[in-house]
């Protein structure tokens, strides 16, 4: 998604809807510019000073609440990602591929949004200098949704509907089947996101295919 012009207006008049509401509209407002700038400009591009004038708030008052930019976008991530993803398995009694099929939906809709993949952009354009950001964005995007699978993969293994012997190696291929050749094509700007229509559809084929390859 391109910005190449960041203005006032564009990021106080209402909040973005991949964004999840904040009890604190101040910092609602705050994430909104830091997304748009980041967007526009790039991690290195950036600056506090963009940022604090998209917010319509001051560079002190910025640099009260986040250290620098790297802490803002530290906060960014956060915030982002804990709007798209599940961290925990369903409540009560369910069926594990259902359930599997469910997840898998919800995490390609979150890969293809066109914001997650300028968030992915901006992460591994500035992961070589900060690589703790790297390590925060996958704690809080890869490895939440494999801890999923791995507990879905145990239960369809107990039930005898599969066979694993490693559940890392499956949680791991779940990821890899579901991010597969279109998302990095869409994150080289060699193709669209695939649409929100389309998930559910993918996400059922990417399940058949691992409950086929981890078959009795």
């Amino acid at each position: 998604m391109k910005r190449a012009k960041v203005t006032p207006a564009a990021v106080t008049n209402s909040r973005p809807d991949w964004l999840q509401s904040a009890p604190d509209p101040w910092r609602e407002k705050v994430m909104a510019a830091a997304f748009d700038v980041f967007a526009a400009k790039g991690f290195d591009g950036a600056t506090m000073a963009e940022i604090a004038a998209a917010a319509e708030v001051s560079k002190r008052t910025l640099y009260e609440r986040y250290e620098d930019k790297a802490d803002l976008f530290r906060a960014l991530l956060g915030w982002a990602a804990r709007g798209y993803l599940p961290e925990k398995l369903p409540p009560g009694k369910f069926d594990a591929e259902d359930a599997l099929v469910r997840h898998a939906e919800t995490v390609l809709a979150a890969l293809m949004r066109p914001e997650s993949i300028d968030l992915m952009r901006i992460v591994a354009a500035a992961s070589p200098r900060f690589p703790e950001i790297g390590r925060m964005f996958d704690e809080m995007t890869r490895a939440a949704s494999l801890k999923i699978v791995r507990a879905l993969g145990w239960k369809l293994s107990k039930e005898k509907r599969i066979h694993v012997s490693d559940y890392d190696a499956f949680a791991s291929d779940f990821i890899g089947l579901l991010r597969g050749d279109l998302y990095f094509r869409a994150l080289a700007g060699a193709a669209k996101p695939m649409p929100q229509s389309k998930s559910a559809a993918e996400a059922r084929r990417v399940v058949t295919l691992l409950l086929k390859a981890y078959a009795r």
